[in-house]
């Protein structure tokens, strides 16, 4: 049998996960570590250079190995093999979550995630499914599991999505079919998100209750940067000399993207630039907790006499959205100011704002 393999070379995902792949007898080979060579190298437990440093040595071992004659085929069959006759659910869903914890994700999702194995886990033991293998999760189990998570559509349909995502490489690399991917749920009801009325107003009540949150509105509105994470984290070398736009890396915002925002007048007058290395908030190289905005939100809202009943924090991304797309009219310039991975996103993003998108000029005439 001839073998050829070809096209080797390494990626990065939108998630910002790496890996190799190649192509061996026309059949495309992915991997993120170099587990299956027997080598202790993991990229994705690591963040940048580092990461980029361990890829490419990755990428060496993986071509060293395939010219000396190492084949895929045989050592993914049998690995396969081995453990697809003997893997049960509960384990299958300890080991995915392990899988999924060597990449560096959100705190949020990485809760979700352990929140998904830990119901597989209650699931195999109440239901008495302990002794169900990973290949027997059929569309009519995966049910179930949704239905023993909760009992809110709502959160069957999110956790859909979270129980595809922890069990899909497992589900790939043994060849079976996704089930939660079959499932089809009731749609969840959109919700409207509110704009801030009066920005003014209500960034000044803000301002006479708590300055890091008013600092934090301004950056959410002016710049629409996510607060919890993207606005908690600056540092003042984020921002350039004349604090005229911040500059973000891929790794540090949800689209996954670099980005540079303008930052306008009206937030430069409130911001003292510090030491470089030490952040905005804080005063030191360490931000503060993840809950920080979320705990002074709460507090503020409970003596805001302007902010409605659908207010949050969120609000003033949302405002200042409906600001930048009725000033220009170009949906891709308020996806790159939003920060969003495709344009797909933003569409769906302005379908949930209280925007007219259509007026009485384009309805129907008689």
């Amino acid at each position: 049998m001839n073998y050829e393999f070809k096209h080797l070379k390494s990626f990065c995902q939108v998630d910002s996960r790496v890996g190799i792949s190649f192509f061996f007898n026309r059949k495309r080979y992915r991997f993120y570590s170099a587990k299956i060579l027997d080598l202790d190298i993991q990229p994705n437990q690591y963040d940048d250079p580092e990461k980029h440093v361990k890829l490419d040595e990755m990428l060496t071992a993986f071509k060293n190995m395939l010219e000396k004659g190492w084949r895929p085929t045989d050592a993914i069959k049998n690995d396969v093999e081995v453990k697809i006759e003997n893997i049960l659910l509960e384990h299958a869903g300890q080991q995915a979550l392990k899988q999924k914890l060597s990449v560096k994700y959100s705190s949020y999702y990485v809760r979700d995630l352990k929140k998904a194995a830990s119901c597989i886990d209650s699931f195999v033991k109440i239901q008495k499914y302990r002794n169900l293998k990973f290949s027997e999760l059929d569309i009519t189990k995966a049910r179930e599991l949704l239905r023993f998570t909760s009992e809110s559509s709502r959160v069957q349909f999110n956790f859909k999505i979270i129980y595809s995502a922890l069990l899909g490489e497992m589900f790939e690399t043994y060849k079976l079919p996704n089930p939660f991917k079959s499932i089809k749920l009731k749609k969840k009801e959109e919700v409207l998100h509110k704009p801030i009325k009066d920005v003014k107003a209500t960034l000044c009540e803000i301002s006479s209750y708590n300055k890091d949150l008013h600092v934090c509105c301004l950056i959410t509105y002016g710049c629409l940067l996510r607060p919890h994470v993207e606005i908690r984290n600056l540092k003042w070398c984020d921002f350039a000399d004349d604090m005229s736009y911040i500059s973000l890396s891929g790794s540090r915002n949800k689209g996954k993207k670099n980005r540079i925002v303008p930052v306008p007048t009206f937030v430069r007058e409130y911001l003292n630039r510090g030491e470089e290395d030490n952040n905005i908030f804080s005063g030191n190289p360490c931000p503060y907790n993840e809950d920080y905005f979320k705990t002074l939100w709460s507090r503020y809202k409970k003596t805001s006499k302007i902010l409605k009943q659908h207010n949050t924090l969120y609000s003033f991304r949302h405002t200042g959205a409906i600001n930048v797309y009725e000033k220009t009219g170009d949906l891709a310039k308020l996806q790159q100011v939003m920060g969003h991975s495709t344009l797909q996103v933003t569409l769906t993003y302005l379908r949930g704002l209280e925007i007219q998108q259509l007026s009485v000029l384009d309805m129907p005439e008689l």
